[in-house]
């Protein structure tokens, strides 16, 4: 742009084009400041359609999320209750079986002390084996 003005501030007519130009622009920022104050008057006014509108979006969106949660909470209760029923028959059911038997057999054997290594040895520690002293 300043390049520009002054490539046609050296020409004997680019004086009087340089206003002309500066004065269509300053209207154009005049036309555009008009229809930015009447944009904002305009939107006073349609705010509180639009805030009625978002309002009940809002309160719509709440109540699916609290009819999901309900059905979600008695989901997760019925899961609750059938885990616990599985797990009682469960433990029931274990004591009698092999299965059960054998698992706890090993069940037993992970969680108890090693039998195997309980006397200590003591080891002769060797000087190193160094194939270069001869």
């Amino acid at each position: 742009m300043v390049i520009l003005t002054s490539i046609i501030s050296r020409m004997p007519i680019g004086q009087n084009m340089l206003e002309e130009l500066q004065t269509l622009l300053l209207v154009g920022l005049l036309v555009s400041t008009y229809y930015l104050t009447v944009g904002c008057r305009n939107i006073g006014e349609i705010m509180p359609n639009e805030s009625d509108n978002i309002s009940g979006k809002v309160d719509n969106a709440t109540d699916r999320i609290r009819d999901m949660t309900a059905v979600l909470d008695d989901i997760a209760n019925l899961l609750n209750e059938g885990l616990h029923t599985v797990a009682e028959k469960a433990n029931t059911q274990m004591d009698n079986s092999p299965l059960g038997a054998i698992l706890s057999g090993f069940i037993a054997r992970m969680t108890s002390p090693e039998e195997h290594g309980k006397e200590q040895e003591e080891w002769e520690i060797l000087p190193p084996n160094d194939p270069k002293t001869e």
